[in-house]
C-alpha cells in the first residue's frame, strides 16, 4: 500500500500541531517521523491511520494500483502498536490470539510459531491484565509484525524494554517488514537508524 498526504494540517482548539504535510509513504519502504517529546509524532500516525480526521487536507491510500476509501477496508491493511493502545484485558494470552487471528490473517504457520517468536510461550495461559507493561508491548509489535498486513505503524515501538528487548525489537524488523510499509514514529534513533527516510514534524509547525 502506498499512503499520500496531501497538504495534511492537524489543530486541537486553537493549536496547529502540524501544517501542510505533503508526503508519500511507498510499500516496501521503511520511514521514521522524528521530533522532540509532545511535537505531533503520535498525531500524525494516527491521521496515516485513518484514525483520526485531519482538520485539513485528504490521505489517499492505494493497494495494487486501486485507490481505496473504505474506511473499514482501510484498515484491514493496516497493524498499528503504540503503548496507548489497550489490549483485551480479560483474554489469556492464548485467547487473545485466538480472537485476533479469527478476523485478521498472520504470515505465520501456527500459534506456536506466533507464541515462540514473541518469546511469551510460558505465558499463554496467563490473563492480559496480569502481563506487566514490558510483556504488553511485546505483544503489541508481535500482532503488529505477525498479521498479514502492507502496512505497520509503530510509535515509540521499545517503550518499556530493557537491552535484551530491544535486540529482540531489531531482529523482528529484519525478519517481519520486507516488502510492507513500515512507519515509526520515535525520537530514540536506535529504534529507526534503519529507515531510508524521516519526517520531522517540526518542518511544518
Amino acid at each position: 500500500m502506498n499512503i499520500q498526504l496531501e497538504n495534511i494540517s492537524k489543530r486541537f482548539g486553537f493549536e496547529w500541531i502540524f501544517k501542510q504535510i505533503n508526503f508519500q509513504f511507498e510499500q516496501g519502504k521503511q520511514y521514521a517521523i522524528v521530533g522532540p517529546n509532545g511535537s505531533g509524532k503520535s498525531t500524525l500516525l494516527k491521521v496515516i491511520s485513518n484514525g483520526l480526521m485531519p482538520t485539513s487536507g485528504n490521505a489517499q491510500y492505494t493497494f495494487k494500483d486501486k485507490i481505496i476509501t473504505d474506511e473499514s477496508e482501510i484498515a484491514k491493511h493496516i497493524m498499528y502498536a503504540a503503548p496507548y493502545i489497550s489490549l483485551i484485558e480479560d483474554f489469556t494470552l492464548s485467547e487473545l490470539y485466538d480472537f485476533h487471528a479469527s478476523f485478521r490473517k498472520m504470515n505465520i504457520a501456527s500459534k506456536n510459531e506466533f507464541m515462540e517468536m514473541a518469546q511469551l510461550e510460558i505465558h499463554q495461559n496467563k490473563y492480559i491484565k496480569n502481563f506487566s507493561s514490558g510483556m504488553r508491548q511485546r505483544l503489541k509489535l508481535s500482532l503488529a509484525f505477525m498479521t498479514d498486513s502492507p502496512v505497520i505503524l509503530l510509535d515509540e515501538p521499545t517503550s518499556n524494554f530493557d537491552a535484551k528487548a530491544i535486540d529482540w525489537y531489531l531482529e523482528m524488523v529484519k525478519k517481519y517488514t520486507t516488502n510492507r510499509l513500515l512507519i515509526i514514529g520515535s525520537n530514540q534513533e536506535y529504534e529507526f537508524s534503519f529507515c531510508s527516510q524521516q519526517l520531522s514534524i517540526l518542518s511544518y509547525k
